[in-house]
């Protein structure tokens, strides 16, 4: 990975580290509203809604981020970064949500759409194999969610409604993956053009 790349990737990481943070203490401090007010059955019903759930996943969500910020933080001083930090911290999203989302009403919770913005988000910044490797990733937690809300029934309810979502949420990543690579295509025709305007000014001042 060359430098400009790698301070890109700093830059992106940082960005996506302030957004968690606020997305984390949003959703926390609103879960923990809803139980100290006694409306949790609003939004979901699961037995392990309670308090030491929820104070666990925003644990773990705060320990991840700091991390994270830790991680970026050096690479920033190396100005350089691994390629696998942006699938991890991805991977770890899709995770904090799927954690979110099987005691606020699993596939039926309304902070399912934090999946969308997820994807978008990284296949917008990072391209096709991202938002590949992203939406698999995200079918696997979905899949595990489902499995642990109708365990022990054979038939999932609203099978077709599940599969339309699926399909619709690769429909998403994948597009979005390729409207981020037509722009880089985009852009480094720009930049060759950009140069190649420069040399003939450059000749005729000559």
């Amino acid at each position: 990975m060359n430098r400009n790349r790698a301070i890109w990737e700093i830059r992106n990481e940082k960005n996506k580290a302030s957004v968690r943070w606020v997305l984390v203490f949003a959703i926390g401090g609103y879960l923990t509203y809803l139980l100290e007010t006694g409306k949790a059955a609003a939004v979901g019903s699961a037995p392990i809604f309670n308090g030491t759930y929820i104070m666990s996943v925003l644990a773990f969500a705060i320990a991840f981020n700091a991390l994270v910020a830790l991680q970026v933080h050096r690479a920033a001083a190396r100005e350089s970064i691994g390629r696998w930090v942006k699938y991890a911290t991805m991977a770890c999203d899709f995770l904090l949500v799927a954690l979110v989302l099987i005691p606020t009403g699993g596939s039926q919770s309304l902070l399912y759409p934090l999946n969308y913005v997820i994807i978008v988000s990284n296949a917008l910044r990072y391209g096709m194999s991202v938002a590949i490797a992203g939406t698999i990733i995200m079918n696997i937690f979905y899949l595990a969610l489902l499995a642990y809300q109708y365990y022990p029934q054979t038939e999932i309810p609203g099978f077709h409604q599940e599969v339309l979502k699926i399909a619709g949420f690769w429909l998403v990543g994948v597009y979005t993956g390729y409207l981020s690579r037509r722009y880089e295509v985009l852009r480094g025709e720009v930049e060759r053009y950009q140069e190649l305007l420069a040399g003939a000014l450059k000749k005729n001042a000559a």
